[in-house]
């Protein structure tokens, strides 16, 4: 049997912003939280000033692997810390329907999402890896459907 705690390095590192950005004429950006663990609201206040500006808002929360892994259990299945109240708060603040997408390799609890007409759809990427971000962008600039794949026997 072999254990290990390496994910891998991908050859070209990119993130969900760098895929978008490739598609968006312009693109804002703003840490609402500074970490996954979301311990404090201070980046708040910049995210909400530009999702107030914003033509769309795209808002990235869920996990990583310092709160999940193989041998590491979580206690809970809501989003950590304050990252509930961040996504409230900037879908409020944006003018326009709000794009949550969710990270991370196990379930989360997004009823409060769900339940907000201001969030009006929630993607899964998972662990994104080096092409998340341009998978994610196809899929949000109507490049490419993933629901509308048919298997023929």
């Amino acid at each position: 049997m072999f254990l290990s705690n390496n994910v891998g390095i991908p050859c070209s590192p990119r993130s969900l912003y760098d895929g978008l950005k490739e598609y968006a004429k312009t693109i804002s950006y703003a840490f609402g939280c500074r970490d996954v663990k979301c311990d404090s609201d201070d980046g708040f206040s910049v995210a909400i000033d530009i999702a107030k500006q914003a033509d769309f808002v795209v808002i990235v929360a869920g996990l990583d692997t310092t709160l999940e892994t193989e041998d590491l259990d979580r206690v809970s299945l809501l989003l950590p810390g304050k990252q509930m109240d961040l996504v409230s708060r900037v879908a409020a603040a944006s003018k326009r329907p709000v794009i949550l997408v969710l990270t991370g390799g196990g379930p989360l609890d997004v009823s409060f999402a769900e339940s907000n007409q201001l969030i009006t759809s929630i993607l899964w990427v998972g662990y994104p890896g080096e092409a998340g971000g341009k998978a994610l962008s196809e899929i949000i600039f109507g490049e490419f459907n993933p629901g509308m794949y048919f298997v023929n026997k």
